[in-house]
């Protein structure tokens, strides 16, 4: 009970301090890390797929609050790519940097692509652009972020290979 409220409260943390306080502090011209999905990362090689799942459900549908034309758009990417990144957890190798940096920044990837592709309707009009000139670098920026904040938590003893 005591590593599921320490877990909890991590990745409570991470996600809504890291969106609010931290995010905006660290921006460069627009461009800040995603501490949603490095939340949504560590939860889920902690925890595995249903507890990401969930978490990524109520994570997307808090900042689903703020744009009500798309109510229930991050609230879907995210429980999906909790699912997605619930189900490597025994794939990876723990301690590799490369390899976390790599997770992380195909999860922010995925993440906004499908939400691109969903946005627009699965359309023919999806801006490209956009993807590359803000996605690319918010993923790089977020593997850079989440690899110190991995390495905190994995000092905290919350990430552990699985058993």
């Amino acid at each position: 009970m005591r590593e599921f409220v320490r877990t909890t409260l991590i990745w409570v943390l991470v996600a809504f301090l890291g969106e609010t306080i931290f995010a905006p502090m660290m921006s460069i011209r627009g461009i800040a890390p995603d501490f949603a999905v490095i939340a949504l990362v560590i939860l889920a090689l902690a925890a595995g797929s249903m507890p990401a799942t969930a978490a990524g459900f109520l994570i997307g549908l808090v900042q689903d609050l703020s744009n009500p034309p798309l109510l229930g758009l991050h609230a879907l990417c995210k429980s999906g790519l909790g699912f997605g990144l619930g189900r490597l957890r025994g794939r990876l190798v723990y301690g590799m940097p490369v390899v976390e940096a790599i997770v992380l920044m195909l999860a922010v990837l995925v993440h906004d692509l499908v939400f691109l592709l969903v946005q627009n309707g699965f359309g023919n009009q999806i801006s490209l652009g956009s993807f590359f000139l803000q996605s690319m670098p918010v993923a790089v920026y977020t593997g850079g972020v989440g690899l110190v904040v991995l390495r905190i938590v994995e000092f905290l003893g919350i990430l552990r290979p699985e058993e």
